[in-house]
This record gives C-alpha cells, structure tokens and sequence, in this order.
C-alpha cells in the first residue's frame, strides 16, 4: 500500500474485503489451537485490542472453506482471509506468544486495532491547525477593519450610500405610568410583514373591498373632491380559521401606511380606568401617524353587550373600554379622519349594537367558508413550496382534495397540506401523492386512531361481524344512493361501535325530504338486521345495540321535529314537551317506522346477498375497499327477488295506541275510547296489517254503542238525585238558636 490513507479508503470503499487489511470475521478457536498454529511457524497477520486482552489470527482460506498455509505452489489460488479470535485467553501468556513469534521463520505483522494510523492522526492535526490560524486571521482582520474604518472613511473619497431613514414611533404617554399605554404592536409604512394578498386566496371580492378602503384612505383629498369620504370601521366577521387575521397582516404589508395591531384581550385589565386610558392612547397615536390604521383582534372581548351577567365586577371594566371606543370611533370632540379601525371577530351576535352601527362601522365583511373554487386556490397557495411529481399531477390532486373538503376552512386546508408534507418525510419520498394526501384528510377529518392498529389485535369472530357490517352498510348505501353525501371507502381495521364508512360532501343541496329521512332509518337498521340474519337473534353483540339506539333516534327526531307525519305539524324539541296522551302516539308511530325500515332492510340485503358476501371476503382479505369496487359488485353481484314490504301505515299505528275521541278511519271493525287521560278502552278484532274503509254498518254500530252509553250514564244520574230527595233532612245544631 502507498500510505496509511489510501489502505483507509479502499477500506471504505470495500476494495480490500477479504484480504489480510479487511478480513472476514470467522468462528473463534481455542487458545490452544492458537498455539498450535504458532508451533507451524506459519503465522503471518495478527491483530490485538483492549490493551492485548483480545487477540486474533489472521489465516488464508480457500474459497472452498479450506484452510491451507500459504505455500509456492498455492500463491495462485483465489484466497480470502479470515478474522480467528483467540477464546479464553490466559493472563499470563504473552511471553509464551511472543517466544513462539520471534520464533517465526517470517516476519508477523501485529495490528493494534486502538490505535489511529500515524498518517490519519498527522493530517487531522494539520487541518485542526490551519482552520485556528484562518479563524485567527479573520478575526485579526475584523479587528484591524473595525480600528481603521474611521481612518480611511474621511481620506477615501467615496459614496458610502444613503444613511437610514429613522422610524418615528408612537407618542409615549404617562398617564397612569406604564398602565395606561397602549399594547398594541406598531408597524411603520416602510416595514413589511411578510404575507401579502397573494397569500389570501378563496374570496377575491373581500380582497377588492379591503384594497379600496386603502386607496380611498391614501387618497382621501381626491376623493372627498367627488363628495366620497372613507369608512370609519371594516368589521370582519366569520367562523375560526378563515383568515380574518390573515387579511389583516396582508393589509399591515402591503397598504404602506402606519398599522397598529392589538387583541381585545390588551385593554382589559383588573385596575379601573385602564382600559380607557389604553385606548385612549391607541388613538392618540394613530391620529398622530394619520393616515394610518388600527386593527383589533378578537373585538369582541371589549366590545359585548352592556348590562351582562359580569356587571359589577371585571365587567365594568371592560364597559369603560368600550365606551372610550365608541367615543373615539364617532364622539363629540376628536375626529378619526384619517384613521381605518379594522375589527375581526367570531361572535357577532354578542357585540354591542351601539358599537355595529353605521358611523362607526360602515361595513361589516363576513369572511365565509370558501367555495370550491375557492378551496383549490387556497390549496394552490399554500401547495407553492411544496413538492409535486409534475405539474399535471399537482392540478390534478388539488382538484380531488378541493372536492372532498366541502365546509373546510382556509387554516384546515393548509394543515391538509403540511400533514401530507410530514407523511411523505416519513416515507423518505421527494414528492407528495395522493395517498399521503388522503391519509391527511382522514386525520384532518378525526378519523385516524393513534397507535390502535398497532397495539390491539381485533379477534377473528368480531373482524368477521365488522366485515359483514360493513358490507351491509354499503349495500344499502348503493341501493339508497345520496348524490350530495357519496361514500369514499370502508376498512375493518380499528373497532369502533360506529361505522367506518366513509362520506364525501358535495355542495348543492338545500333540503332533506320526508323519503330522505326514512332511508336513513333504513341505513341505519342495517347492522341489527346483518347480525341477525347471519349470527342469529340470540348471538347479538353491541354493534347491533348501537345501530338501534341510532334507527330509533332518526325515527323520533322525523316524527317531533319535521311535521311530516301523521303525529301532527307542531314541533316539540324535548320529550318532556309531550303531554301524556301524547307518548303512547309516539311510541306507536316509531316502532311502526322501526317495523318498516328493519323489514326493507332486511329484504334489500336478502336481495343483495351475493353482493354482501362478495364485499365481506374483500374485507377480510385486504382490510379495506373503495367506492369504485364496491358499485362494481353491486351492480355485477346475481339477485334473488324478494316480496314486497308493507308499507308504513302511520294512521293504523295511532289508532292502535289510541286517540281522543272515536277513530276507526283505518282498521275495520275496531274502535277505540281515550276517555281523558286515565285510560285506554278497546273494542274489536285485533289490529289488521293492511289498510281497510269501514263501511256504514259499523259506524252505526259505533254511534249505537256511544248513544247506549251516554243513556246509561244520563239514568245513572237521575236515580242518584232521586236517592238524595227521598232521604230525610237532618237538623242541626245550630238551627235551634
């Protein structure tokens, strides 16, 4: 070898793999086949460490597994050296060793493992030595520069540029000390903060408003010329994670103008008075920077109502404050010419009216959930230093997350965004794609299980009643398809009592009909009945219990809420609303809506059986399915025809439980009494399954009945009045004084 170095990194390289500098670790020998091997003279290559407690030999092997002493004649045979660590080495014998070693009819190289090669340790001492004289140097340097700059810089004739312009800040107030100042942070026109309008995308029109605003309060001569005057206030209102603030800093970084931005949380302190004072000193400093703007986050932590439950303690506090803003905003004294108040809230409903009218704040911008058009340009935004395959595929993959993210927010759209930059860094990939894009919508949606997958194994039996509930739920998704809420995928690889079907949202609807509200009582009988059917009624688990629980909650919110059953139109919010000849109805009218949907139920999945078992062994066997095979079974699968279901016969299921008065519309031959609410009497056959119209016979037989009993009640009466006549009066007391 020519050096130390190059043995090192043909080392590294694997170009000595197998020769006597980089051996091959082999099985260990004895200490007295060491020996041995040491009596033949014919060791050449050792190696030691630890301070010589461990020792091997390096021996040549041929490729075959044999070992051969190198000899004249074997020189040309391909060889490989192999790594021999001594075992058990005695303490007290290295003279031996060393007495056989010189021995030796050749010479042994000994190799100490510990130690650095001279070469190695020379040139990493030379580069440690000349990095602290360059360091040295530089430092002279800057020492030498920072001494002479004054020097040459008056006897050097040149341009040293413009000195920097000095910011003005804000006036500086002593009243109250330092309590009464303003927190707010101050911006100077000639700063940039960082986020532009081009980073607010979704509702260009908000943007348009916003940038008028601050040409009309930039240009105010010009336009008051033309009888215009700029708006007081701008009051961006609208759910959390619009980007309300996010306008704002856009607005701070490009308007060019003095911007003043605070929390409605800085002015409120314990101490009365300061609140006022602070914002009294947020207006003194921007009329003092005018034209300039205010912006006040979270508004409504100063601005609510006055007169509420807090009045008396913290809350009149935080009323001085307010009324010092609406002073300021439009008083007596002091005009706010000039000055742009920019208030963001969530909670419009609780701010002051004397705070939201006209004069104040002219215009009130709800900042709304972006559309989906929207959506992709926000994507679009915040996809920019993200990393895509192409162009096309980026396009593409945005376009199929703006669909899937209906009634997502600007702030959930970006966390999509990094969640799937995360997962690809932990796949180790360059480029995102779409199933790192998917994963983070399902996390984004609250549907990833941290760490069950991996700690908890789901039995056999209840991954094969998950596997038919799932099918089950699909098949009734196919046969009651939803155009506005299309299913996406289904797995079985978590337990949950609900299901793990997984729902799309597209905008366009505006309305549920009364059809609408019965097939999700349908869909939701659909785990009871496939359990039933293929366990039996008497191998029922909790997944059955929870879909009941669920079929039984859609039906009575149908009945009390909508109006659009035979129970009648009024609404009743609670239970407790129902008077007590009210409950029976209701119990009546929802087992027979529980009898219909768990029959259709039950007759669609027999119809569609084949396609159930289909979907069930697609489950087992790869855990999870998407949309796209499960409609290709659905259609594909056979189907065996089933009977037709009776259909809900609201009006026989009330007579049934009964009602005020005499009402035999629906079931022949039967009437039923509510006389008040004490109890229920009832005459006739047993209640029919089919609808039938009493004919005229039994009504008279009905109103015969009703007249005989009001004649015996009416004779009961009399003879009772009669009784009372005929008996003697008794004589008082008091009547003889």
């Amino acid at each position: 070898m020519a050096s130390e170095w190059s043995r090192t990194l043909l080392t590294m390289r694997g170009k000595l793999k197998g020769t006597e500098w980089d051996p091959v670790n082999s099985h260990k020998i004895d200490y007295s086949e060491f020996m041995s091997l040491l009596n033949t003279k014919n060791v050449k290559f050792m190696e030691y460490s630890n301070f010589g407690q461990t020792i091997s030999v390096i021996l040549p092997h041929y490729k075959d597994g044999m070992v051969k002493g190198i000899s004249e004649e074997n020189q040309k045979e391909e060889v490989v050296f192999k790594r021999h660590i001594v075992d058990r080495m005695p303490i007290d014998c290295w003279n031996d060793v060393w007495h056989k070693l010189h021995q030796q009819l050749v010479s042994v190289d000994v190799i100490n493992e510990n130690t650095v090669p001279a070469e190695v340790y020379s040139s990493v001492a030379t580069a440690v030595v000349w990095s602290m004289r360059l360091a040295l140097s530089i430092m002279l340097y800057l020492w030498i520069d920072s001494v002479t700059r004054p020097i040459y810089a008056k006897l050097i004739p040149c341009d040293l540029g413009k000195p920097s312009k000095k910011v003005r800040q804000p006036l500086k107030r002593r009243a109250l000390g330092s309590l009464g100042k303003s927190r707010a942070k101050f911006i100077s026109a000639e700063e940039r903060t960082g986020v532009t309008f081009d980073d607010f995308a979704g509702q260009e029109y908000i943007k348009r408003e916003l940038q008028e605003i601050v040409r009309i309060l930039k240009n105010e001569e010009e336009f008051q010329d033309k009888g215009i005057y700029c708006p007081k206030g701008v009051l961006l209102h609208g759910p959390p994670g619009t980007g309300k603030t996010l306008l704002a800093k856009a607005i701070a970084g490009e308007a060019g103008l003095p911007f003043f931005a605070a929390n409605g949380t800085d002015f409120v302190e314990m101490f009365v008075g300061v609140a006022a004072s602070r914002v009294k000193d947020l207006f003194a400093s921007a009329r003092s920077f005018s034209p300039s703007i205010i912006f006040i986050d979270e508004i409504d932590a100063i601005g609510s109502k006055r007169g509420g439950p807090d009045i008396g303690g913290g809350g009149a506090e935080r009323e001085q404050g307010l009324l010092q803003i609406l002073t300021e905003m439009d008083g007596f004294k002091v005009s706010t010419s000039q000055v742009l108040v920019i208030g963001a809230t969530n909670r419009l409903d609780i701010l002051d009216p004397a705070l939201l009218r006209k004069g104040r704040f002219d215009k009130i911008v709800r900042v709304g959930l972006p559309s989906k058009d929207g959506r992709l340009a926000i994507l679009k935004v915040h996809a920019r230093n993200k990393f895509f395959r192409s162009e096309e595929e980026k396009e593409v993959l945005l376009q199929e997350v703006a669909e899937l993210t209906e009634d997502f927010t600007g702030a959930e759209l970006q966390n999509i965004l990094n969640e799937a930059g995360i997962l690809t860094a932990r796949k180790d990939q360059d480029h995102i794609g779409r199933e790192e894009l998917l994963e983070a919508l399902k996390r984004q949606q609250g549907t990833f299980e941290t760490g069950i997958e991996d700690t908890k194994e789901i039995p056999e039996e209840l991954k094969v009643r998950l596997a038919y509930r799932e099918a089950a739920i699909a098949v009734l998704a196919c046969y009651f398809p939803d155009p506005y809420r299309p299913f996406v995928e289904t797995n079985i690889k978590s337990v949950q009592s609900q299901p793990r079907m997984r729902y799309a949202e597209v905008s366009g609807r505006v309305f549920l009909k009364k059809s609408d509200y019965v097939n999700s009582i349908v869909r939701a009988c659909a785990p009871r009945v496939i359990e039933e059917e293929i366990f039996g009624i008497d191998n029922l688990c909790w997944i059955s219990s929870k879909a009941t629980l669920e079929a039984s909650r859609l039906a009575e919110f149908l009945i009390l809420q909508t109006g659009m059953t035979a129970f009648g139109k009024a609404y009743y919010r609670h239970q407790r609303d129902l008077v007590p000849n009210l409950a029976p109805k209701l119990e009546a009218l929802r087992e027979e809506y529980m009898r219909f949907s768990i029959e259709k139920c039950s007759s669609v999945l027999r119809e569609h059986y084949a396609a159930v078992e289909t979907i069930t062994d697609e489950l087992l066997d790869k855990g999870e399915i998407n949309a796209s095979k499960i409609w290709e079974i659905y259609e594909t699968s056979p189907r065996i025809s089933q009977p037709a279901v009776d259909p809900v016969d609201e009006y026989g299921a009330l007579v049934y439980a009964g009602r005020w008065g005499l009402h035999g519309i629906s079931c022949p031959g039967r009437v039923t009494f509510a006389p008040g609410n004490v109890g229920f009497s009832t005459f006739g056959a047993p209640r029919p399954m089919e609808t039938q119209i009493i004919s005229d016979e039994t009504w008279k037989l009905v109103d015969d009945i009703w007249d005989k009993r009001v004649d015996e009640m009416r004779d009961e009466v009399l003879t009772e009045v009669a009784e009372e006549k005929e008996r003697p009066a008794l004589l008082m007391a008091s009547h003889f004084l």
